[in-house]
């Protein structure tokens, strides 16, 4: 192999990009549009939920109890409904929850007795419907803590209110605000469908319109072929992963708290794990088509299902973890996640990145192996 042939095949590359706005367009243009568009799409925060009140007592106390529902974050009121029409209320969507409080709430309050106040959720999309949940839960034990201290100063007696206590402390991300999970796993999931779409589409492209057979008639070998075409990918990809943190950092607000040229080398070895996939590809259609589905249905599916992205991954069954680690985001959205959200560096995620350096190296092996100049008509 030699570079100077190499280099050349990548100066030539580059002026083809270069005069092709179309794919100028898909190489700077579509990382960013899609984390911006998932970044705003796969939040599940759930806010500001549409909450009916049928109050039967009304009473002060009762008006109290759900105006603390009401001034949180989480909820907003909607208009109350009549007892018969509750649940089209809720299949019409006006309100996600109806908080029922019957008649006697106050007098049950007052005379120490247990009262039951019915909440009716949607549950139409499960995960919002156990977060709803678990608010109005939360909501209800402070109204019920303050009910309890209220009757201990009243009778005066040494009760504790709440023997036990639990404080619980959020670490890394406090607010638990979703944007600073979700943001930085989309550049895992950019960067392994940015790459090797580019790589793909660029070699098919050429295989369609007949000017790979230049190459198979020249003495440039197949590593020189398959090097020239992926070092200005890996570099396009580089810029982008500039702009994606920026976008990430200072657009979503999302905290960096790790090493930036660890991060920089972290994603030069994924970026080269990624591009290598797409010499894969290349290699085995020989249609744009074709290549463009294979590489985004298996970028989509890989970095959403089985790379951890929603669910930690070492929760997940064995085949789903075993599944991740033949593919290059089970290795990257560790570090990535690990050194935004905890600061974390080489010093503990030096296997994912010897795994990610291996892979590139395999990948590459194995286009090296599966691409053949000269191509059967």
């Amino acid at each position: 192999m030699k570079l100077e042939r190499v280099f050349a095949l990548a100066h030539k590359e580059v002026r083809e990009i270069l005069r092709d706005r179309l794919y100028l367009l898909l190489a700077f243009l579509l990382p960013v549009v899609l984390l911006v568009v998932f970044g705003y799409g796969m939040t599940d925060e759930v806010e500001r939920v549409g909450l009916a009140i049928v109050d039967q007592d009304h009473s002060v106390a009762s008006r109290e109890y759900a105006q603390r529902f009401i001034a949180s974050r989480h909820f907003r009121r909607a208009a109350a409904p009549e007892p018969r029409d509750i649940e089209r209320t809720l299949s019409d969507g006006s309100a996600r929850v109806v908080l029922w409080i019957g008649p006697g709430f106050e007098d049950a309050l007052t005379a120490g007795r247990e009262v039951s106040v019915q909440a009716l959720i949607d549950g139409a999309f499960t995960a919002p419907a156990r977060t709803i949940g678990g608010y109005l839960e939360g909501i209800n034990s402070q109204v019920n803590a303050e009910l309890r201290l209220k009757a201990a100063a009243r009778l005066a007696a040494p009760v504790l209110a709440q023997p036990i206590r639990v404080q619980a402390r959020f670490l890394y991300n406090p607010e638990l605000r979703s944007i600073v999970v979700v943001a930085p796993s989309l550049i895992m999931l950019v960067l392994m469908l940015v790459p090797p779409l580019l790589i793909a589409v660029s070699i098919v492209r050429e295989k369609e319109t007949g000017a790979i057979y230049n190459i198979a008639s020249s003495t440039v070998t197949r590593l020189e072929f398959l090097l020239g075409k992926q070092l200005p990918v890996v570099a396009i990809s580089m810029i982008n992963a500039v702009v994606l943190w920026l976008t990430v950092t200072y657009y979503f607000g999302v905290p960096f708290r790790g090493s930036l040229w660890q991060l920089a080398l972290a994603t030069l070895l994924y970026v080269l794990a990624t591009s290598g996939l797409g010499l894969l590809v290349s290699a085995a259609v020989r249609t744009q088509q074709a290549a463009i589905i294979i590489t985004t249905l298996t970028a989509v599916i890989v970095s959403t299902q089985f790379a951890g992205m929603f669910v930690p991954l070492d929760t997940a069954e064995a085949s789903n973890q075993f599944i991740a680690k033949l593919f290059p985001p089970g290795y990257f959205l560790p570090v990535v996640r690990g050194m935004y959200l905890k600061g974390a560096g080489v010093s503990v995620f030096w296997p994912e990145l010897l795994a990610l350096a291996a892979y590139a190296a395999v990948v590459l092996w194995l286009a090296h192996a599966l691409y053949h100049k000269r191509t059967r008509s």
